[in-house]
């Protein structure tokens, strides 16, 4: 009785928190079904609330937005043989910025899916079950008489530690007396052994005595010898040192030799390299707001041989090379002070503060930082070859509006322009994002299909490129990098206009998942869909664009129809025939040529072309027929 008035004043406290607090949930059954009670402690503020069930795992999990329950979170054993529910796990989570409280509940084959009515009485939130009726039951009298057995658990615990105790304190006494017993016995046997042990050492004193007059007689025969190896070796070394001096006047010679070649080849106008040894090129750029470093050695680096910076701020790249050299000063850059080599390899000290991203791109190494000092319009480069240092500035002053045929002088003197001056270029970073175009395709560790499989890929994910290995591509998704076949995903301007379509519908039915008030993930792509007009063509001729002025040879895409991929090759094929006459057939691959265009794209089902007429560009796709003869 008493733990039931505890527990009410509990949720009592509770209530008084939130006015959308599940405080019970109850099963009740009548003659028409059953249904499941979450009991709330008003009717304002009633949250969202959404049901999904997991077949494999036999559990139905309910969310309510912004919800508490009284009795707290954790797991709750109701009855492991019910036809309805056997127990439940009452958790949070955070979704789409949102929290919500989950009930995750096990459940008999009495329920089995997630399409279960749902009703409102007053402050109850029902979920109504079909099926047999069975015995009802309250969660907080389960949690009561759950908390009455582990109270009576505890006391006979308690008791059980009483005895187990008093038990131990008489076997502590028992131990003692042995104790004292044996202490006895160990010091009758410790004063036999000290008299021993002091026989020992007075025998001992006798042997070191007569080994101390042995060792002395053995040092003194020592250092004669010593005393006659030293001298041995004083007279090599003056001998080594004639021969050094020597070998330091012919290397002093010989330098000088070479010192005046260079200065006759450089005063004859001959090549002399303008960066260290075993460098190829150092660049750097600057302008809008980022700055730049490359450097590419005559052996290709590695970023595992790349270490640091260190406290002083130095990155030290492990390559072969002289293990000193002149310092080159990289005076024009705010991120790089100098480079010059050492014992480990290569050292690159950077300027004070600077904090540059590291990569490596086809052996070169890259570092790069934002950049705040050179608030100019334009950009300012200048690279380190072995003949000779080369700079350009393309800034614009602020104080001068130049004309298009200026800009074009300045930038490249004497050079023939290749665009009037009407046209204008719009430039801007874009992401470079794949998207899963096969129906299923497997997330692997190495690029390999015999390495670990990390997950199952479906149309419409999305990842993001960051290198081409091969037949695969190295890619990124949910945090994790690997790899996938490249012929099963396809950059955005590479879909077919199907693609697009089915594109749009699985990022629609995606959204359907989402709480209300939410955009669907469908929405937030419609900024990569706005202002293009696309259609299937069907395999013909864009109707837009007139048929006269066609120069360039090659397939006619008009005039021919897709019948067949070859995609398990290593390079996938497609098989076009003649509509007119069928018995002429062409097989194409990813980048082949024809009539005023190329082969862009080869998928599963589709075959992407690029064309361009007029100077205008455009893209349309060819799809393989279905068995009714229409297009997949």
């Amino acid at each position: 009785m008493m733990n039931s008035k505890i527990l009410m004043m509990l949720l009592s406290a509770a209530l008084a928190c939130s006015a959308a607090t599940i405080k019970d949930v109850k099963l009740s059954c009548a003659s028409d079904g059953c249904g499941l009670r979450f009991q709330f402690a008003g009717t304002d503020d009633l949250p969202s609330f959404f049901q999904k069930y997991n077949a494999a795992a036999k559990t139905l999990t309910l969310g309510f937005s912004e919800s508490k329950f009284a009795l707290g979170e954790g797991s709750y054993e109701v009855d492991g043989a019910s036809q309805y529910v056997r127990s439940m796990r009452v958790f949070r989570e955070n979704f789409r910025d949102m929290d919500f409280l989950k009930i995750e509940l096990a459940v008999g084959p009495a329920i089995s899916g997630d399409k279960n009515e749902i009703a409102l009485e007053k402050s109850d939130f029902i979920l109504k079950l079909a099926g047999a009726k069975e015995k009802g039951w309250t969660l907080t009298k389960l949690f009561a008489a759950k908390k009455k057995e582990a109270d009576k658990a505890a006391a006979e615990e308690k008791k059980r530690e009483l005895e187990e105790k008093k038990a131990a304190e008489k076997a502590a006494a028992e131990e003692k007396k042995a104790a004292e017993k044996q202490a006895l016995l160990d010091k009758k046997a410790a004063a036999q052994a000290a008299a021993e042990e002091k026989k020992r050492l007075a025998e001992e004193k006798k042997a070191a005595e007569k080994q101390a007059k042995l060792d002395k007689i053995a040092a003194q025969k020592a250092a004669l010898e010593e005393k006659k190896r030293l001298a041995e070796e004083k007279k090599a070394a003056e001998k080594q040192a004639l021969l050094d001096k020597k070998a330091a006047a012919e290397e002093e010679k010989r330098l000088a030799e070479e010192q005046k070649k260079l200065d006759k080849a450089i005063k004859e106008g001959g090549a002399v390299s303008a960066l260290l040894p075993g460098l190829k090129e150092m660049t750097v750029l600057m302008g809008s707001g980022m700055e730049q470093f490359r450097l590419v050695a005559e052996s290709s680096i590695g970023l595992s041989r790349v270490s640091g910076p260190s406290k002083t701020g130095v990155i030290t790249v492990a390559l072969e090379g002289p293990q000193k050299s002149p310092v080159f000063k990289v005076g024009s850059s705010s991120l790089v002070k100098s480079v010059g080599w050492g014992a480990d390899g290569l050292q690159i000290q950077l300027q004070s503060g600077a904090s540059p991203v590291m990569l490596v791109q086809e052996g070169a190494l890259i570092l790069q930082a934002p950049e705040t000092t050179f608030k100019k319009d334009g950009f300012v480069f200048w690279t380190a070859r072995p003949d000779g240092i080369y700079t350009r500035n393309w800034v614009k002053p602020s104080e001068e509006s130049r004309s298009f045929d200026k800009f074009v002088d300045v930038y490249e003197p004497g050079s023939k322009k290749i665009i009037s001056g009407a046209q204008t270029f719009h430039l801007r970073p874009v992401v470079r994002e794949l998207i899963v175009v096969a129906d299923e395709t497997e997330f692997y560790t190495n690029p390999s299909e015999n390495a670990q499989v990390v997950k199952r890929l479906v149309f419409g994910d999305r990842l993001v490129s960051l290198d081409l290995v091969g037949l695969y591509r190295k890619v990124q998704f949910d945090n994790r990098v690997g790899y996938v076949n490249r012929r099963a995903v396809s950059f955005f301007d590479e879909l077919s206009s199907v693609q697009i379509e089915h594109l749009k519908q699985v990022d629609k039915e995606r959204g359907e998942t989402l709480q209300d008030g939410s955009a669907p993930n469908g929405s937030m792509l419609e900024s990569l869909y706005e202002d293009r007009i696309i259609y299937s063509s069907f395999g013909r001729r864009d109707p837009f664009v007139e048929i006269k002025g066609l120069v360039e040879e090659g397939i006619n895409i008009d005039q021919v129809e897709l019948v067949g991929i070859i995609w398990e090759s290593e390079v996938p094929m497609a098989i076009l025939v003649e509509s007119k006459n069928p018995s002429i057939s062409y097989t194409i691959k990813e980048g082949d040529k024809i009539l005023n265009g190329k082969v862009l794209k080869i998928t599963q089902t589709d075959v992407l072309f690029l064309i361009q007429e007029f100077g205008v560009s455009r893209r349309y796709s060819m799809g393989l027929p279905d068995k009714f003869g229409g297009q997949k």
